[in-house]
């Protein structure tokens, strides 16, 4: 678990750095909200991995209900934490509303990104745990 966890701190730094390229190259679409985003998946990632690879060892029979489980209640969250920010951050003065929409599209397009970027390290990190131990199991 070691390993998951150091390649999930580099993707997570990766991906705060492609923040501040934005910073770099277009001042504008940056908003300081933009680095916390690959931090709160890191962290969301790091428990459900937890959690699902200990019910793994644990009961391989209660480990698609529990990942399940898991995997629906972060997908929630995922969706409530962006309708909280898009609902809370509408233009409401007409002079600003337009920059407003833009800074919400890029909000949604990088909580997609990193939506995504993460989904993938995940199941591909889940993938090789159930790999591998089908493996062991099938020399023993």
């Amino acid at each position: 678990m070691k390993r998951y966890y150091i390649a999930l701190v580099v993707m997570t730094l990766a991906l705060v750095l492609a923040t501040f390229f934005i910073m770099w190259f277009d001042r504008p679409l940056f908003q300081s909200i933009l680095p916390a985003i690959p931090l709160y998946f890191a962290v969301i990632t790091g428990l459900q991995h937890y959690v699902v690879v200990k019910s793994f060892y644990k009961d391989p029979r209660t480990f698609v209900k529990n990942y399940l489980g898991v995997t629906v209640g972060s997908l929630f969250l995922h969706l409530v934490v962006l309708c909280v920010w898009v609902f809370t951050h509408l233009g409401g003065d007409p002079a600003t509303a337009a920059d407003q929409a833009r800074q919400n599209k890029m909000f949604i397009l990088f909580f997609g990104i990193a939506f995504l970027a993460y989904l993938v390290f995940e199941t591909v990190s889940l993938v090789l745990i159930v790999n591998r131990k089908r493996k062991e199991s099938q020399q023993k």
